[in-house]
């Protein structure tokens, strides 16, 4: 193939999204939308290696991998079920890579089906309403779990002047393993930048908890790893990721003194300060706690906006890790950029037998929050079909 508008036509889609992708890296790695440019580029890349080189035989590939892919995950997901539930238990959590292969076979198979079984002209619009957007479904999958495997690894040489612990879960009031590990994660990241920077544990007190998760964590990082009770700030009042951050963001800003005023945050999310003593902003001292108010109005989860999310990171005058699971690591940096964070998200070790149930729940919680291309999608199918009723 020799001629340049061959090569262009091939090419030019990966020469497109592979700059689209670095500026929007280099702009703000924590963008769901990286994720979305970096499977382009693959795609289209891949793609076009295989028609230059292959020529007439490229289509072997694709007919197999759009054959055999779904039935390779759906027996990969049957599988890993049978193994998370004899590890974990019977849940509507441990199932859920079976409820995913069985979505992966009903949007791959209703579409033919209504055909196979001549289905009015209304019923196929939804058959392939139905495809389409269990299409851009698996797609946004499959781009999520490579960028964010990409996202983690990404080499990070930064001193951290907060490192905020998100919660998972007591057992009575000890840290669960899944919990343990993030704490570790966390005071080795901790001592390899010889002992600079203050922890903040993060976490609420369950309905069958005895303490709240950010005391059991203290707890933890004080008498089984070592760290001085004075380097520590507990949080013990959210109840999500999203609060977690939103509430440790609001005691870093009041220990560092940024231009929005710390008393006008704590007072609209409920808090009290237990210890004000050493902080000339009346901001949170190190070791102290922060404790709700009968009046809190933590529950509120509203994300600020574009123009609030921009000047919150470029007035922010502290650099923050969020250690949590490997699996949690996006969403839980993409909330953080939400709240105008300079931030960087670490990641502890899962076990690989529990990692496909729990990447599931993130990428439907992400999905949730990017849900505006499936209305896409079904405007412009009702679009489409509108125009076939018209012109018949």
């Amino acid at each position: 193939m020799t001629d340049w508008w061959q090569i262009a036509l091939l090419y030019g889609p990966s020469v497109l999204f592979g700059p689209l992708l670095v500026v929007s890296v280099v702009q703000e790695p924590r963008r769901f939308r990286n994720a979305i440019w970096l499977a382009l580029f693959v795609l289209s890349l891949s793609s076009g290696l295989l028609l230059d080189f292959w020529r007439d035989w490229a289509f072997i590939p694709i007919v197999l991998v759009a054959l055999f892919a779904p039935i390779a995950v759906v027996v990969f997901l049957l599988v890993n079920t049978v193994i998370v539930v004899r590890h974990e238990g019977f849940s509507l959590s441990t199932i859920l890579p079976a409820l995913f292969a069985l979505l992966v076979m009903f949007c791959v198979a209703v579409y033919p089906l209504t055909f196979y079984f001549d289905a009015p002209r209304w019923g196929k619009g939804v058959g392939l309403l139905i495809a389409l957007e269990g299409l851009w479904f698996f797609f946004t999958f499959a781009a999520l779990l490579l960028y964010s495997t990409i996202y983690r690894i990404l080499p990070r040489r930064r001193r951290y002047d907060y490192i905020v612990v998100l919660g998972a879960g007591l057992q009575g009031t000890k840290p669960t393993p899944l919990l343990r590990g993030r704490l570790d994660k966390a005071v080795d990241l901790w001592r390899r930048q010889d002992g600079k920077g203050v922890f903040i544990v993060s976490g609420g007190q369950g309905a069958d908890e005895e303490i709240s998760e950010a005391e059991a964590m203290k707890r933890y990082l004080v008498e089984e790893r070592g760290v001085p009770a004075r380097c520590i700030i507990e949080e013990g009042r959210s109840t999500t990721t999203f609060e977690n951050l939103r509430n440790c963001k609001v005691i870093m800003d009041g220990r560092s003194g940024v231009a929005e005023s710390f008393e006008s945050q704590a007072t609209s999310l409920g808090f009290k300060q237990a210890v004000t003593s050493g902080s000339s902003d009346g901001g949170l001292t190190i070791g102290d706690t922060v404790e709700p108010s009968s009046s809190s109005s933590a529950t509120e989860t509203r994300r600020p906006g574009r123009v609030r999310r921009m000047r919150n990171r470029m007035s922010c005058p502290y650099r923050v890790a969020v250690v949590t699971s490997d699996y949690h690591v996006f969403r839980a940096s993409e909330y953080a950029r939400d709240l105008g964070l300079k931030s960087d998200g670490v990641g502890s070790h899962t076990k690989g037998y529990y990692w496909p149930a729990a990447f599931i729940r993130e990428f439907i919680a992400i999905s949730k929050a990017h849900f505006w291309p499936y209305v896409v999608i079904l405007a412009l199918w009702a679009i489409g079909m509108l125009i076939m009723v018209v012109g018949k």
